[in-house]
């Protein structure tokens, strides 16, 4: 099967080929209409051009505030130091901040005094509450709202339907949906009486699904239609809303590391019903545990978060930010994400299901070759 890059770039060669040919017979045929034809695509290539080169307006720091969700690590972590350099008062939302988390004490020590760090976790009302009461209580001087929302926060779950149980689909709603919602609704007046922004950070998984990780693309494909709903109702109110979509970034992030990797297998493990255990097999269950490791941890999976914290600074900065950032790990990662999202199943299908004949199969169907 022919890769999706290879895919890209045969048709791209054969889009050009076709407006190579149409604008050949337009000059034998109808010269007047080959000058129009040709004089409207320069025109539209040389405004898109100028258009991507031209600088981009941004928003100063100085005297405004954001709060971002998800700082103990990772892309959290990374935004929160960007945008505390750029002059913003940044409230670093930590999960582990009152317990001494690394990535708090980190945060305060190499940060301006503009930034400080609140103790959050998304999925309870309580905390969240408590986020918005310190947050108004330390909002810059003169100000009385919140500049920017960024909902960073995320979990994780490996795992085919059958193995993974209702509680950990539960745990990955409530953090990656739930806890959007929730931390949304709790900012939005601050935010509304500012004019000011919402970033959703959700994930290329929320515009396809391959095998084994449903619960976490289910979370994410809710937090995308969230977001689209959003920032229709926002519109009113002159209240912009943003996704960004990160691709192939596992080794720049904690969400999956290798311990915590090893315990969500381990749950699986112990909590897979007995019938769905016998009818897999846990020589069939490793080595998809192991198949999935391996991609985790794989080149492709990009090590340095510049590209996302870039697109998530876009998002918060630019006065007139675009609605959706897709990033991707490299170009042809990048590529990918848009063949996954966009085509139809039927082409896209075989990328997702890496299944070899050789390779092992459930026990039950193994009983029936």
């Amino acid at each position: 099967m022919m890769k999706p890059l290879h895919l890209f770039y045969c048709a791209s060669l054969l889009g050009l080929t076709t407006i190579s040919g149409l604008l050949l017979l337009l000059y034998q045929c109808a010269p007047v209409l080959y000058y129009l034809c040709t004089g409207i695509l320069l025109g539209s290539v040389g405004y898109c051009v100028v258009l991507y080169l031209a600088p981009k307006s941004r928003v100063s720091g100085e005297g405004k505030a954001v709060f971002i969700t998800g700082c103990d690590s990772g892309f959290g972590f990374g935004l929160a130091k960007r945008l505390d350099s750029l002059g913003f008062t940044v409230f670093a939302g930590c999960l582990l901040a009152d317990s001494g988390g690394e990535g708090s004490k980190k945060l305060r020590a190499e940060c301006s005094s503009r930034l400080s760090t609140v103790q959050i976790d998304v999925t309870d009302d309580g905390q969240v509450q408590a986020a918005v009461r310190q947050v108004k209580g330390r909002l810059p001087k003169g100000s009385k709202c919140l500049y920017a929302l960024v909902n960073n926060a995320g979990v994780w779950q490996p795992g085919e339907i059958e193995w993974v149980s209702m509680a950990a689909y539960r745990r990955v709603m409530e953090v990656n949906a739930f806890g959007t919602v929730r931390v949304t609704k709790a900012f939005l007046p601050l935010i509304r009486r500012a004019k000011g922004r919402v970033v959703n950070i959700t994930s290329e998984a929320g515009l396809h699904s391959p095998p084994t990780i449903s619960p976490y693309h289910m979370s994410k494909s809710a937090a995308e239609f969230f977001s689209d709903t959003l920032r229709h109702e926002m519109y009113k109110w002159g209240v912009k809303v943003v996704i960004v979509e990160p691709g192939s970034f596992g080794q720049a992030t904690d969400i999956a590391l290798p311990a915590v990797y090893n315990r969500l297998v381990e749950n699986l493990r112990n909590n897979m019903e007995e019938a769905v255990k016998e009818d897999y097999g846990m020589e069939y269950f490793d080595f998809k545990m192991e198949q999935m490791r391996s991609g985790i941890y794989s080149e492709a999976q990009g090590k340095d978060a510049t590209p996302a914290i870039d697109a998530m600074v876009d998002a918060v900065t630019l006065t007139t930010p675009a609605h959706r950032y897709l990033v991707g790990s490299s170009f042809e990662d990048y590529v990918n994400k848009i063949w996954l999202g966009y085509f139809p199943t039927r082409w896209t299908d075989y990328t997702e299901r890496p299944e070899k004949e050789s390779d092992p199969k459930p026990a039950m169907l193994q009983k029936n070759i």
